[in-house]
Order: structure tokens, then sequence, then C-alpha cells
């Protein structure tokens, strides 16, 4: 049984619907082909100064949103903070909507997520999500897990802090400008084995910024009709420029990676007992192990991405609290 086996049921992400007129994405497909999950990379697109980005008509988006009883899917945060700051610490601020509305002085960091809630964004999702199955030549739409859109409003000089993701990342920059550094998620001077596996126990702020990393960083100046790519658990880090900045973020689980997850996940407990466990692809047979261990205890039919990453380490945590409370109930 190889890694890309698993008991997730094929998910039906994309319905039928009407493709834009033009390709989104102008790219060389060599490179996508060579970099994709491997390394970041930038390239050009076609959504610079679309109307489904105007202010506007995200306002309109985020009420969407919100009605549909989708209130954690409407985020607004200080903007003007630390690189080092963890997410857990990032203010929050009410009244999104007119924050939105006034972006260019609210000092704001909005986060509109599962945008495709909206039919038009929907589409747009659908499109992308096509042109880069072709780019990439990988059966995506078989191999994904979990798929949503994201479009993230700035005010000028906001933040957004260092930090990993699961999810493999296309981020389109819309409106305004943007400074991406994005790191080697393989470099182990820079990513730790236990900062991974801290993450994916839950711990979602785990990876950790330091002066001397920045110099690594890969530094991508984004303008409106440039992307890039972030591979899975790339660290990275964003300051926009002058401007109100507008950005699409394509991001999606592939089941690939949800396996490596659970040898981290079973790696953290290893690491717990005081061994020292091996990493990913040193050896198939105890990542075969391991997969099938936290598999057992993991949700079939996930619900969500918390379900689908963490259902397997909730199970593991519980049992390993009511052994804790047998054990102290009879040796006390």
């Amino acid at each position: 049984m190889s890694l890309a086996d698993s008991s997730y049921k094929q998910l039906d992400l994309l319905a039928p619907a009407q493709k834009f007129s033009t390709f989104i994405i102008e790219a060389d497909t060599p490179q996508f082909r060579e970099h994709f999950n491997l390394s970041s990379f930038m390239f050009s697109h076609n959504l610079a100064g679309h109307p489904l980005f105007e202010i506007p008509r995200l306002v309109e988006l985020a009420n969407t949103i919100l009605s549909k009883g989708e209130s954690t899917k409407v985020t607004c945060q200080l903007g003007q903070i630390p690189v080092n700051l963890k997410w857990s610490q990032v203010p929050r601020k009410d009244q999104v909507l007119e924050a939105i509305a006034r972006i260019e002085e609210s000092g704001s960091w909005i986060l509109l997520k599962s945008v495709q809630l909206d039919p038009e964004y929907n589409t747009l999702l659908d499109q992308i999500v096509v042109e880069l199955e072709e780019l990439t030549g990988v059966p995506l739409r078989k191999e994904i897990t979990w798929l949503d859109a994201y479009i993230f409003i700035a005010s000028p000089h906001s933040i957004t802090p260092y930090h990993i993701d699961h999810e493999s990342n296309f981020l389109f920059q819309i409106h305004g400008d943007k400074d991406v550094n994005v790191f080697n998620p393989r470099d182990r001077s820079v990513l730790t084995e236990e900062e991974i596996e801290h993450y994916y126990i839950g711990q979602l702020d785990s990876a950790n910024y330091t002066d001397e990393k920045q110099t690594k960083a890969s530094v991508y100046h984004l303008t409106p009709g440039k992307a890039v790519h972030h591979p899975v658990l790339a660290p990275h880090w964003v300051k926009n420029g002058s401007n109100v900045s507008v950005s699409l973020s394509i991001n999606f689980c592939m089941r690939s990676f949800d396996l490596q997850a659970r040898v981290y996940q079973i790696n953290h407990y290893l690491r717990k007992l005081g061994l020292e466990p091996t990493s990913p692809g040193q050896s198939a047979i105890k990542d075969y192990a391991k997969i099938l261990a936290l598999g057992i205890l993991s949700k079939r039919q996930s619900k969500s991405k918390f379900e689908l990453l963490r259902s397997g380490v909730a199970k593991l945590n519980y049992l390993e609290k009511s052994a804790t409370k047998l054990k102290n109930l009879f040796y006390r």
C-alpha cells in the first residue's frame, strides 16, 4: 500500500460551471510541473482589475457569507503588527463590513473564507483548479480532499505574521502590492521536525520566526497580475505596500500530504515517550504503520478540515486522558 492510498472518499469538488472567456493563469507549464509543492515560484494571471475584487463587491460578498450563517468565515484583525507575533495573539476587530468599506484608513487585515459560497466566485474557483490541474499534470480533482478560496483585504502596510499551513497555496495579487516572504519547508534549520509535529497536533502557531531565518527567505514582490505558489508547510509572512491590497488565495489539501500529517502526529507521541522517531519518507514500512494506526482512530467521512487532519489526534488525546484518569484512580 502506498502513501497515496487512503480510506478517504473521493470528493466531488467541482460542479459544472460557465468558464471565464480567457485563461486565468499565464504560466510556463514545465515550471509548474517541476516545482509544484517542492519550491515556491512566481507566475502571472489575468484577474487584475476584475470587478469581482472591487471593494463594493467584496462588501456584498461578505454579506452573502454572513447571511448563510458563516460568521466564522468573515474575520477582521489589526493589520499593523510584528512579523513574529503568534496568530493567537493578533488582536481581533469588530465591525468587519465597516472595516472593509473604509479599508484605506481602518488599519485592518480582513479574511473572507469560502468565497465560493457566492456562485460567481465558485465559477472562478472551478476554472482555476481545472487550469492548475493541466499546468501541474497532477489529477487534482482526484487528489484534493479539502478545497477553499480566501480573499484577503488589507490596509496599507499591514502584516500577515510568520506561519505555516498544511494546504498547498496559490496567492493571486489583484490590487495593490505586497512582499511575500516564503521559506523552504524542507530546510530543518528553518522549520524543525518538532515545529511540524506540534502544528499537526493542533498548535497552529508552532513555527517560530527569527531574524537569522530571514536571510533564507525567497522574497516575491507581487503587483496586480502576479501570483506566487506556496508549497505545503512552507513558512511565510507578508507585508503589504502603501496601497490597499486585495488578494485571492486558492488553498487545498491533498491525500498524500494528509497521510504524511499522520506520520508527524504519531511522531509527536513517540517523541513524548522519549523516542527518536524517523521522519516521513525515511522508512516506507514505518510510515505505513503510523498511517494505519492513526487511520483506525480517524473519522472515515470528514465534514471539516479539522476532522480531516485531526480527528485521529482528538481520539488519541481522549484515550490518553482516559488512561491517565484510570491510572490515577487505581494507583493513587
